[in-house]
């Protein structure tokens, strides 16, 4: 697929609790997510490029304009009129598409088939009484702007229970969702070193401890489970995080951004008696 530059308005994100847009949270170009923040990791010249001086091309994936669908089914139901429009046809090409992207311009476009296919990822979540648990009684895309050792973060939380102190993130996979093969997952997409942003970045803002859950939905196997983080897997992302500060101040010092030198536990617990593993 050929990419495509997709221009985000700038938006400018104040420090402390934001009230903002995914758009708009995305917009700001003054803090970093943990996207950039893995990046910085992997290669701090692009982190650089990309995060710093805005030279980044993306491509249109349609994957991620169904976990859109799925996260605002689970978190947002009321902004999906707003947000998304379900074209009729069997194919998203010819004059009858252009004229209904048209009439939806701003809009994230699914077909039919992919609305159909992303609802019944989440009938799984609907099933099962811990995941619905957890997405209640706090306050969903709850945006966090601060700094940490100098480093300007941003963090946007799925789900944040700030009176049972806990933060809950909504995860499609294609991969299986049995324990083992989720925490192969969090290891392939470094899930450690963002669950330890975000617990960081509202731990100092409410002045509390936070837990950290995956609702996970499976794409293939239409099932659902739910995952606490293990505090063996916190400290890892944490290990991350704090690499990923100390590169982001020492190459801001040097002005040179290059690469410095160019398992888990299993306890229980439960919520609606469902047994929630630790990953």
């Amino acid at each position: 697929m050929a990419k495509e530059r997709m221009i985000v308005k700038k938006f400018q994100l104040k420090p402390g609790i934001n009230k903002c847009t995914n758009e708009e949270y995305h917009g700001d170009n003054s803090y970093f997510s943990s996207t950039s923040v893995k990046l910085l990791l992997e290669d701090p010249k692009k982190f650089y490029e990309q995060a710093i001086e805005g030279k980044r091309e993306f491509k249109h994936i349609p994957a991620f304009d169904e976990g859109s669908y799925a996260h605002a089914l689970i978190l947002e139901p009321e902004v999906i009129d707003a947000e998304f429009a379900f074209y009729p046809g069997l194919r998203r090409a010819g004059n009858k598409f252009k004229e209904f992207e048209a009439a939806n311009k701003g809009k994230i476009i699914l077909s039919n088939g992919q609305k159909m296919r992303v609802e019944s990822w989440v009938e799984a979540y609907k099933r099962l009484p811990a995941a619905k648990e957890l997405v209640s009684g706090g306050l969903p895309e709850h945006t966090v702007v601060g700094s940490i050792n100098n480093m300007p973060l941003k963090a946007r939380a799925d789900y944040l229970n700030i009176d049972r102190g806990y933060i809950a993130d909504v995860k499609t996979t294609s991969y299986d969702t049995d324990v083992d093969s989720f925490r192969m997952t969090i290891g392939q997409f470094k899930y450690q070193l963002s669950a330890a942003l975000y617990c960081a970045m509202f731990e100092q803002y409410y002045e509390k401890p936070f837990d950290f859950y995956f609702i996970v939905l499976g794409k293939r196997s239409l099932d659902c489970q739910v995952y606490k983080m293990s505090n063996k897997t916190m400290m890892d992302g944490k290990s991350k995080l704090y690499k990923a500060i100390k590169t982001y101040n020492k190459c801001k010092e040097s002005g040179l951004w290059v690469k410095e030198g160019s398992s888990v536990e299993g306890l229980d617990s439960e919520i609606s008696d469902y047994e929630i593993l630790e990953v």
